[in-house]
């Protein structure tokens, strides 16, 4: 900072020497501590495809200005102590079984807009399992390989004339992999299909005098990713099944109200037509504990349980057995409820004969960027895992979103070595990526093109406010100044974003942990080591 004195030349040589001096020693100090491996850069600099300034909100700061070695290795000293500091709890905790000797804690950062110099991390060139923060993967590639405008688009093809209102034929669907999710709709989804029904009518088509073909086209049929969790987690939201064509995320959502006291509660399972047979017994009583039970077994979803009359509405999901087959389902029902009859069946055919386009159900990339990040669902973090490397491959398979992935990383500059992605969601233990890897692709997209770069960034859960950030840090500065991606399977904890400084400087971040699983060791020690490192990102410098 330039001072409005004016000093002599003499002053300013003493300062001058001073500085260097105290540069060259803080340099040396941080060198003899990390033994000099936390510095290592093995990866050439990025490619940036536009300046920052343009591709952040005016709610995110650029870095004001490098930093100075004392600083830098102050600040590094601090993370080493925080993270020492937890494994140490981790330790005492579990009376020895976890550890320094036995638990890797990968930490790497940066500013925004500052040099490779500027990054520094512990182990950040190791390849971990990240858990859910894998879905900055695959979001980042699916706006860096199709853009921030791009659509799922599923067609419908006649495979017959159409005259005097009726297709005399088939009507053929092509999968897309459409997750077919609204966050905010509780379940519904005939608002999404409404368009492609009207679509429909505009087309003359009125009835359809042949089947429903659900053209899967190289999208596997629904089952359980490669190392997942145990099956007796599958029933669960968070294990939905990927598919060429679902609906609601694959989910059903069970609604629940109370009634009168000794009556029946009022149950609402959606999407409508969901074409399971129903078994429903839930009753109002006066007081105690909520209780509702509900599974999906041969066939038929059965909801059993007691609302206490002071309940507010309840509501939960859970993963229907086969999403093709509620698509289909869910597809007919609106189809009459727009008076379109359907004459045949639902079919399920590969490389199906079609014709000419006559409607299209469309859902923009954007509407389920939050729901991906914020929300950290995995089915539509799948889904749009196999539906961008359609796009960009011709085929929906893992390897090809393998693949997909590594172009998209090559494109935006960041190393592959080490990379494994078989999944979207990260749900998958095979997964792998480094912390380096994470804030390289966190910088990479926020200095993108300004729409991509917003989405991205919007996308991001935010500490004490939203998604699965909405109670972490909310008593604190990062309070709103933290966007981030959390991540946790057993054995694995993880938080990678963006940290906006109270000097000026905003932060790219990751911290990846891998741990003996243990029960309880992520809330009571790897989350707060994380809120703490976040926390001195935020107020650094001040």
């Amino acid at each position: 900072m330039s001072s409005t004195r004016r000093r002599s030349d003499r002053g300013r040589i003493t300062r001058l020497s001073l500085l260097a001096a105290a540069n060259v020693l803080a340099v040396f100090w941080l060198v003899h501590l990390f033994g000099g491996e936390a510095n290592s850069a093995t990866e050439p600099a990025p490619s940036r495809t536009a300046a920052v300034a343009p591709a952040l909100s005016t709610q995110v700061a650029i870095a004001r200005d490098v930093l100075a070695p004392a600083e830098r290795a102050s600040l590094e000293a601090r993370v080493r102590a925080i993270v020492d500091e937890a494994q140490r709890k981790a330790a005492s905790r579990t009376h020895g079984k976890v550890g320094a000797s036995n638990t890797t804690v990968a930490v790497h950062m940066r500013p925004l807009g500052g040099s490779d110099a500027d990054a520094f991390g512990l182990d950040a060139d190791r390849a971990l399992r990240p858990a859910s923060n894998m879905k900055l993967v695959t979001t980042a590639a699916a706006l860096a390989l199709l853009g921030p405008d791009w659509n799922f688009e599923t067609r419908a093809e006649a495979a017959g004339p159409i005259a005097n209102g009726v297709l005399a034929g088939d009507l053929v669907l092509r999968a897309a992999g459409d997750p077919l999710y609204d966050r905010d709709g509780h379940g519904e989804v005939a608002a999404l299909l409404a368009p492609f029904c009207e679509e429909l009518k505009r087309a003359g088509v009125g009835e359809i005098r042949g089947d429903l073909v659900l053209d899967e086209g190289s999208f596997a049929e629904p089952a359980p990713g490669p190392a997942w969790p145990s099956s007796n987690e599958f029933w669960q939201e968070h294990c939905a099944l990927a598919a060429g064509f679902t609906v609601n995320r694959g989910c059903l959502t069970v609604a629940v109200r109370p009634g009168s006291v000794g009556g029946a509660a009022n149950v609402r399972i959606e999407p409508a037509g969901f074409g399971l047979a129903e078994a429903v017994d839930v009753d109002t009583v006066s007081g105690g504990k909520l209780e509702v039970n509900f599974q999906v077994r041969d066939g038929k979803l059965s909801v059993r349980g007691h609302v206490p009359a002071r309940t507010a509405e309840w509501s939960d999901s859970c993963t229907h057995p086969d999403p093709v087959a509620l698509f289909g389902a869910v597809l007919t029902h609106e189809l009459a409820r727009h008076g379109i009859a359907l004459t045949g069946h639902v079919r399920r055919e590969r490389g199906a004969r079609g014709g000419p386009t006559v409607a299209r159900i469309v859902s923009p990339l954007a509407r389920y960027l939050p729901a991906i990040n914020t929300d950290s669902n995995n089915a539509c973090a799948d889904q749009l895992f196999f539906a961008t490397a359609l796009a960009v491959r011709g085929s929906a398979t893992r390897l090809a979103g393998a693949q997909t992935t590594a172009l998209a990383l090559s494109r935006l500059g960041v190393s592959t070595d080490g990379l494994a992605q078989v999944d979207g969601s990260g749900l998958s233990r095979d997964d792998a990526i480094s912390a380096r890897q994470l804030t390289e692709l966190l910088r990479a997209v926020l200095e993108r093109d300004a729409r991509s770069a917003e989405l991205f960034r919007s996308s991001l859960a935010v500490a004490g406010e939203s998604g699965t950030l909405d109670g972490r840090l909310s008593n604190s500065a990062a309070r709103g100044r933290v966007r981030a991606k959390t991540g946790f399977i057993g054995g694995t904890s993880a938080l990678s974003g963006v940290a906006e400084g109270l000097d000026g400087r905003t932060w790219v971040f990751s911290i990846l942990v891998d741990y003996p699983r243990f029960e309880g060791l992520n809330t009571a020690v790897w989350k707060p080591m994380q809120n703490e490192i976040c926390e001195l990102l935020v107020g650094a410098g001040s």
